[in-house]
């Protein structure tokens, strides 16, 4: 069955999208968790019962991206169970609240693959924790990624 866009019509469609995202994109960091590495041994450490203390050195791995933020309003985005809402009723008991400060992020495909992994994000001075499982978006196909994030006391 054909299409009502051709390819070009779909391509020229994400690129204006892409435009849109490189317009209000702000740059966060991303940390995966450390690695631990051990910098010297001693013949007198002994793991088991941690008799002398190792000599371990915590590299942090964190890299770049651009992403569009949005702070999330409570009053705007109380989360209520979908299938109740398109039934009409609003006051369903399944409803979701979320921490204040809590913040959307929508990502390209390179911040979803390394997010997915990743332990914290940085922005705006504040760290958060990744609460989301990758949504993804796009007109014709996953083009980006959104991720829920809550601020983070660490």
């Amino acid at each position: 069955m054909a299409g009502f866009l051709t390819p070009n019509q779909k391509k020229n469609i994400e690129n204006v999208i892409d435009r849109i995202h490189d317009t209000f994109a702000r740059t966060i960091t991303v940390f995966k968790i450390g690695t631990r590495t051990v910098v010297s041994s001693s013949n007198s450490y002994n793991y088991v019962y941690k008799q002398q203390s190792a000599n371990t050195v915590t590299t942090t791995v964190s890299q770049t991206f651009e992403a569009r933020i949005k702070y999330v309003d409570m009053e705007e985005e109380l989360l209520t169970d979908r299938a109740s809402a398109q039934d009409g009723n609003q006051n369903s008991q399944n409803k979701i609240i979320l921490p204040v400060g809590t913040v959307k992020i929508k990502v390209n495909l390179d911040g979803y693959n390394y997010i997915k992994e990743a332990k914290r994000i940085e922005f705006d001075g504040r760290r958060f924790s990744i609460k989301s499982d990758a949504k993804p978006l796009g007109m014709f196909g996953p083009q980006y990624y959104e991720f829920i994030l809550i601020p983070s006391d660490e």
